[in-house]
C-alpha cells in the first residue's frame, strides 16, 4: 500500500518509521510538511510536498496519515476521503464530536477506511492488560487509577498551536489525557458518570486550554476510577500510567524493580514462592506485536484496508472517546456530574 504522510513532527516521524519497518507491505509514497528542513531528508526517497492538497492530488498515494495540528484533522480528512484515500489520523480524532461525525460520514459515503491513531491500543502492554481483565484473574474490577503528566514547555515552543484552546480543542485532557481515556474504555469498559475539575494556570495557554485536569468516574460495571493529567508539572516523577484493582488481584503498568513493565499480583499466583508482583509475559498475551506501537498500528491499518474490515479504532469506536472528552469538559465547566 502506497502511503503519504502529512505532517513530519514527532508523531509523523513515528509513522514513517512504521512504514519503513513494514517494507514489502507498505511504501512511503510521499511526504508533506510546511517546514522545508523537515522535507530535506526525504529528497530522492519519495515526492515531497509543502501543502496537503498537492499530496492529496498525487494519484500514486492510496492512503494518507494525518499528523497535523488538531484543527486541521477534520477538513483535511474529509478532503482526503472525498478523493478516495484511506485515512489514518492522529489522535485526538478532531476537536469536537461534530467534527468527528463529519469525518465518519465522509468515510462511509466514499467507502473508505477511517482509522484513528489511538496508539495505546496497539501497545503490547495495553492488549495484555485487556486480556487479563477479561480473563477474570483480577476478579471483579473495583477501582482504577490512570494518569499522565508531561511538561509541554520543553517540547513545544511558546506560541505553539497546542497552547491555543480553540486550535487544539482544549488543553491537557484532549492533547495528552486522550490516551488514558481511550485506554480506560478499551481495557475496563464504558464510563457512565464523570465529575471533573480543571485549572488554567499556565500563562503560555489561552482560549480555555487547561494545563491541569482530574476526574472521578463510575464505570458501567460498577467500578470507580480516577483520571489525572497535566501539561505543566515541575519535573514529575515516573509513575504508573494505569492501575487496575480487582477483588482478587491488582494489575499496573509502570516502574517496579527498576523496570517499566506490566505487573500483576493475584490470588491465583500467591502461595508458590513467587514475588509479590510478577512481570507479565507480553509475548504470550500479545503474540506477534512489536514494542513500536505505531508499527503494530500501521500493520492493522493495512490489513483493514486490504480486507475491507473495521479497524479496532475506527471513527465510530473513537467517537465514544471523544464524547467522553466533551463530558469531562462540560463537568469541569459546570462543577456537576455528567451522565452518559
Amino acid at each position: 500500500m502506497k502511503v503519504g504522510v502529512i505532517g513530519l513532527g514527532w508523531p509523523g516521524q513515528q509513522h514513517v518509521t512504521a512504514i519503513r519497518q513494514l517494507a514489502g507491505e507498505f511504501e512511503l509514497a510521499a511526504v508533506c510538511d510546511a517546514a522545508a528542513e523537515r522535507l530535506n531528508p526525504f529528497e530522492g526517497e519519495c515526492p515531497v510536498y509543502s501543502d496537503a492538497d498537492s499530496l492529496l492530488a498525487d494519484p500514486n498515494v492510496e492512503a494518507v496519515v494525518l499528523a497535523l495540528p488538531h484543527h486541521l484533522h477534520e477538513p483535511v480528512a474529509v478532503r482526503a476521503l472525498g478523493m478516495g484515500k484511506h485515512v489514518l489520523v492522529e489522535k485526538p480524532m478532531a476537536r469536537t464530536v461534530e467534527e468527528c461525525e463529519r469525518m465518519i460520514a465522509a468515510a462511509e459515503t466514499n467507502g473508505r477506511i477511517l482509522m484513528v491513531a489511538q496508539n495505546w491500543r496497539y501497545e503490547p502492554w495495553c492488549v495484555a492488560a485487556k486480556q487479563i481483565v477479561r480473563s477474570g484473574e483480577l476478579g471483579a474490577i473495583q477501582a482504577v487509577h490512570t494518569e499522565w503528566l508531561l511538561h509541554f514547555h520543553p517540547n513545544f515552543p511558546k506560541g505553539s498551536w497546542i497552547y491555543d484552546g480553540e486550535l487544539a480543542g482544549g488543553g491537557a485532557v484532549i492533547s495528552l489525557g486522550i490516551h488514558n481515556l481511550d485506554a480506560l474504555r478499551f481495557i475496563v469498559g464504558e464510563i457512565t458518570e464523570v465529575h471533573a475539575r480543571a485549572l488554567h494556570t499556565d500563562d503560555w495557554s489561552s482560549k480555555g486550554a487547561e494545563n491541569w485536569a482530574m476526574a472521578q468516574f463510575r464505570f458501567a460495571n460498577g467500578a470507580i476510577g480516577q483520571f489525572f493529567t497535566g501539561t505543566t508539572p515541575f519535573n514529575p516523577p515516573e509513575t504508573a500510567m494505569m492501575r487496575i484493582y480487582g477483588d482478587r488481584g491488582t494489575l499496573f503498568y509502570g516502574p517496579h524493580e527498576g523496570e517499566t513493565a506490566l505487573w500483576i499480583s493475584s490470588a491465583a499466583r500467591s502461595g508458590d514462592g513467587r514475588p509479590a508482583y510478577e512481570r507479565v509475559d507480553l509475548e504470550r498475551l500479545a503474540p506477534g506485536m512489536v514494542q513500536h506501537a505505531q508499527t503494530n498500528q500501521m500493520k492493522h491499518f493495512g490489513e483493514c484496508v486490504k480486507q475491507g474490515a473495521r479497524p479496532e479504532t475506527d471513527g465510530r469506536e473513537v467517537l465514544a472517546t471523544m464524547k467522553l472528552v466533551e463530558r469531562i469538559y462540560r463537568s469541569a465547566r459546570s462543577g456537576t456530574v455528567e451522565h452518559a
